[in-house]
């Protein structure tokens, strides 16, 4: 009998935590626990359709229409399609990290604000009825700015960088005023980023937090 090969095609992918009614502190008390939820994306391969009606002998393949798995959502990004879907779980960025790995997945990176836009809403329909939370985003601080705050070298939109080799650029590296701080130093360690969410523009914890915005965060 001849042998059977089954190929097992696993994209990347790539992830996203919420960290949900977290009352939300500030990058000085990161080390809180909090509720969280994770959420994920996978890198797509497109379908060609095989066209060979006879009057039309030398016509290309005609593309379909970009497909995700049920439940992701489809982004083009320049690097290409890209599919995300949001998870629930109370759970350390690290410990998120591995979740999405474990389904082939990674911690995703923002491309720009529609990506931003469609994570909060998605987030707040996992944790409602809960009003705040927020997102495990694939970004991490550049070895050069670990342990440092803001400075000529370590800008607000240079000091970290996706990681989940796909997104691209600094549409989407948006912080909240102030932000990255790097818990305003010294030792400080925050090289990680949460996206902060809300069914409001703007809410109070601490400080003013602006949905749709990152915090550094340990």
């Amino acid at each position: 009998m001849s042998p059977i090969f089954l190929v097992l095609l696993l994209p990347l992918a790539s992830s996203i935590f919420i960290e949900g009614d977290r009352g939300f502190s500030s990058s000085s008390a990161s080390s809180e626990s909090h509720e969280r939820s994770y959420g994920g994306g996978k890198r797509h391969h497109r379908r060609y359709d095989d066209d060979s009606r006879p009057h039309r002998p030398h016509r290309p393949p005609r593309p379909s229409r970009p497909q995700c798995e049920d439940g992701w959502m489809h982004f083009e990004r320049p690097t290409g399609g890209w599919c995300m879907k949001v998870y629930p779980g109370s759970l350390t960025q690290p410990a998120a990290e591995s979740m999405c790995q474990a389904q082939g997945a990674t911690l995703s990176g923002l491309q720009n604000t529609a990506e931003i836009n469609w994570v909060v809403s998605s987030a707040l329909s996992v944790i409602a009825p809960t009003q705040t939370g927020g997102v495990w985003i694939g970004t991490q601080r550049r070895p050069e700015c670990i342990g440092s705050g803001q400075t000529a070298q370590c800008t607000k939109t240079n000091t970290f960088v996706w990681t989940d080799n796909s997104a691209t650029g600094i549409d989407g590296m948006i912080f909240q005023q102030g932000e990255p701080n790097n818990g305003n130093v010294p030792n400080g360690n925050q090289n990680c980023a949460l996206l902060s969410v809300a069914t409001t523009a703007t809410f109070n914890a601490v400080s003013t937090y602006w949905s749709g915005q990152m915090d550094d965060i340990t």
